[in-house]
């Protein structure tokens, strides 16, 4: 049976949602039922962040009560880190229960009271408390007092109390915005953005919180770099409901109405699982804004009568019960502001030519705690299962290290390995040749001279590189090396011996990969697929998937044919790294296309398209923008239809293909005469 450390140890492991929470659960009945007072107010403390992160937070106030009831019945019984996870969530909770209007406003404030005295007592700053109490005015509508606790706010040094150096700036950023200083809220981001962020909820939180003041200022291409950014790293997050609503509300006053439908239909089922009735209210206005300049503009279905008016109702009564419990009617005169707002004069494009320089996503999460060594050992154990960004995070954690000379050849592969990903060679090249004259041990020296090689042959220097490739093959006879001489042979155009030399080498998911792709062999590729779902390689496992079902339907499929091209399609979805998902939507759903399948055509070709806006792939996204505008014109929705086949439009003018564009013309053409 696992332990409770090992159950809260795998849960860490885990994104936020029901898994994680579950295990958490589970470890907190056992720690009550083995009567371990501290491990039962630890297991608690971590059940309050999974169900703050995951979306239930009103049960998060529960469990937090009895943990803050239990420290204060003993304090002396708990140790310095209990007090400082008490004091850290306490943010949490008094943040959380402003979104409940069932919460009475005296209970809310109480709280804050005793929020200031806990950490006055503990000895610790109040940057953390005024920023609590500067969300609370603001929300009631007191903006002079805002205005005041803003200033000690911002004057009052932080501390380990207070939230990291995106999330505070954003913040503060969200209370600028709401007094209309958006100038003031941009100049105070930049700076954040354009550095490093490592909390999870980062960038996408800043840039959401941006959207306004970006619109508001002229900062269109700002803006429609923010909602690209930020909307992929949340989507489908029902903790993100509250923020989702910033980006409907942005495709909704920017005219990109098709965009924001397809964001609305695709996120419509987070609204009843919202974490809070304030998260609810943003979503149900912007959802209805949405709908109403649709309607407006003719382009309405519908259900879209019935559920607009369904969701001003929501978001009103909402409204309407903040006020009565704030005294105030602050709630109310925002959300009619985003009921009744009006779209810009100009349509802000979501695909503009020029690409922009995004800043950083969230890093992976960092491993736990390992020495120098075992981090190199989980960074390269992660390379070679193709889980690149973990991979990243081992080496950074690594980096934190003082150097040891001793470890120091392994770094430089790892320097090298991430340099080919990024383009960029000479690095690579200058770190493997450090790597194989620091290196003592005979075979990780071999390799390091193998990646060299492989490298020069592909930078077309085969004379020098391919006899070291050779060399490190013969030397190590690994899967690894005959891979590499594989590679190397067929950079240089020699198939037969690429293949000659994969098919004595011992089957391995990587080389039976390679393999079908030099033979063009379903089966082959069918192989390595087994192969690699058992090497638990998924980056692997995902481009053999894509790999059989290209290989599958060159060749001619019936139907029990097609039913295993989807199934392998669906396997490649589901292993695949983000940057690599786009492309597989596309194909999937130019397939259901092809078989009439449309509502499933539609679904991939939307998440095609918005993947491939967001990683600014303009090529592909113009073909995928043209099959969304069949999918949506074959299921009897010419709005979208038109919208989707104009992005496209433009994407093949700026390519100057002018019979492509005069055939989407003629389609556009035909849409406005049926409609």
């Amino acid at each position: 049976m696992r332990t409770i450390g090992d159950l809260v140890g795998q849960a860490r492991e885990l994104p936020y949602g029901e898994t994680r929470t579950t295990l958490l659960e589970t470890a907190l009945r056992r720690a009550e039922a083995a009567g371990d007072q501290g491990l039962t107010f630890a297991v608690r403390m971590e059940l309050t962040e999974a169900y703050m992160y995951g979306a239930e937070h009103a049960k998060a106030f529960a469990v937090f009560a009895r943990c803050l009831a239990d420290y204060d019945a003993d304090p002396g019984a708990f140790n310095e880190w209990s007090l400082n996870s008490l004091l850290w969530d306490f943010k949490w909770i008094v943040g959380g229960v402003r979104r409940f209007p069932e919460v009475p406003l005296a209970r809310a404030e109480q709280m804050l009271d005793d929020m200031e005295r806990r950490y006055r007592e503990s000895g610790n700053g109040l940057h953390a408390v005024h920023a609590a109490r500067c969300a609370h005015v603001a929300h009631l509508g007191d903006f002079a007092r805002g205005d005041e606790l803003y200033h000690r706010w911002s004057t009052t040094p932080r501390d380990f109390l207070s939230d990291c150096e995106g999330c505070d700036p954003a913040s503060k950023a969200y209370y600028l915005i709401l007094r209309g200083r958006d100038e003031e809220a941009v100049e105070l981001a930049e700076p954040v953005l354009r550095g490093e962020l490592t909390c999870h909820v980062q960038p996408q939180s800043i840039l959401t919180t941006l959207l306004p003041a970006y619109v508001r200022t002229g900062r269109y291409a700002e803006a429609a770099h923010a909602h690209r950014v930020a909307y992929r790293a949340m989507r489908g997050d029902a903790n993100e409901v509250e923020e989702i609503a910033s980006h409907l509300w942005f495709c909704a006053v920017t005219g990109n109405l098709a965009r924001g439908l397809e964001i609305l239909t695709r996120e419509r089922p987070l609204l009843d699982r919202a974490p809070s009735p304030g998260a609810a209210m943003w979503f149900a206005a912007a959802g209805a804004l949405l709908l109403r300049l649709l309607r407006e503009q003719g382009h309405a279905r519908p259900e879209d009568t019935a559920e607009e008016a369904a969701l001003t109702a929501r978001a009103r009564d909402i409204a309407a019960r903040f006020d009565a419990r704030n005294g105030t009617s602050e709630q109310s005169r925002r959300v009619e502001e985003w009921l009744t707002a009006t779209p810009l004069d100009e349509h802000v494009p979501l695909d503009p030519r020029a690409r922009y320089s995004p800043p950083p996503l969230p890093p992976a999460p960092l491993p736990p705690a390992h020495t120098p060594e075992e981090l190199l050992d989980l960074a390269e154990e992660a390379w070679q299962r193709g889980r690149v960004d973990e991979a990243k995070a081992a080496w950074a954690r690594y980096d934190a290290f003082p150097p040891d000379p001793s470890l120091e050849a392994r770094r430089a592969d790892g320097r090298g390995l991430v340099a080919t990903v990024e383009g960029d060679t000479e690095t690579a090249l200058a770190e493997w040749r450090r790597a194989a004259g620091l290196h003592t041990d005979d075979e990780r020296r071999q390799s390091s001279l193998g990646r060299i090689g492989l490298l020069l042959c592909q930078l077309g220097r085969a004379d020098e590189g391919l006899p070291m490739v050779e060399s490190s093959a013969g030397a190590l006879n690994t899967p690894n090396a005959i891979i590499r001489l594989a590679h190397a042979y067929l950079t240089l155009g020699r198939e037969a011996e690429a293949e000659e030399v994969l098919t004595a080498a011992p089957p391995t998911g990587t080389g039976l990969l390679l393999l079908a792709n030099v033979r063009g062999d379903a089966e082959t590729a069918r192989r390595a697929r087994d192969a690699l779902r058992a090497e638990d390689d998924r980056e692997g496992l995902a481009r053999a998937c894509a790999l059989h079902a290209h290989l599958l339907l060159t060749a001619g499929v019936d139907e029990a044919g097609v039913r295993e091209v989807l199934a392998a399609y669906d396997e490649a979805v589901a292993n695949a790294p983000a940057s690599e998902r786009a492309g597989l939507h596309h194909d999937r759903g130019s397939l259901y296309l092809q078989l009439d399948s449309v509502p499933e055509a539609l679904d991939d070709l939307v998440e095609a398209v918005a993947q491939y806006v967001a990683e600014g792939d303009m090529e592909p996204v113009r073909y995928a923008r043209l099959s969304l505008a069949e999918a949506y014109a074959r299921l009897g929705r010419p709005a979208e239809a038109e919208i989707a086949a104009e992005e496209a439009l433009g994407g093949f003018r700026a390519a100057g293909d002018d019979e492509v564009c005069a055939r989407i013309e003629e389609f556009i053409a035909d849409l406005q005469e049926d409609d």
